[in-house]
């Protein structure tokens, strides 16, 4: 995370100003963080300067994507970067319905390929900057 001017803490680190959307929540486990890195490094493709912390990108489609944030401290966060196309058929978002699922599925394989339980517990709309 990263201080905006307002002195609130967002996940996201852009050269430009990028709006985005952030569920943040906690990986719950009793296994130490590097466990857990270790596991989302062999899952998904790490981007590396894209957060203030580890970033693992684990949705692409046309130019939007949704990646996975993670703390040493076992916060994390799933931000959407971009408009959302469903995968496969490209048909765009367009209930809240289809964005909850996308949620559910993508939360659902995460935590698996980790091996813990991860809860989000907030919902919110950022707008990223270079700090």
């Amino acid at each position: 995370m990263f201080l905006k001017a307002d002195g609130t803490e967002v996940w996201l680190r852009s050269s430009t100003r990028l709006p985005y959307l952030s569920l943040v929540g906690a990986i719950e486990t009793l296994e130490d963080y590097d466990v857990i890195r270790s596991r989302l490094s062999r899952a998904y493709e790490m981007f590396p300067g894209m957060a203030s912390d580890d970033a693992f990108l684990v949705l692409e489609a046309e130019g939007s994507k949704l990646v996975f944030c993670a703390r040493p401290d076992k916060v994390c966060a799933l931000l959407f970067l971009g408009k959302f196309t469903l995968t496969g058929d490209k048909q765009r978002i367009h209930s809240l319905e289809s964005l909850v699922e996308l949620v559910a599925n993508s939360v659902n394989e995460i935590s698996l390929r980790v091996g813990a339980t991860i809860r989000f517990e907030v919902v919110q709309p950022e707008l990223a900057s270079q700090t």
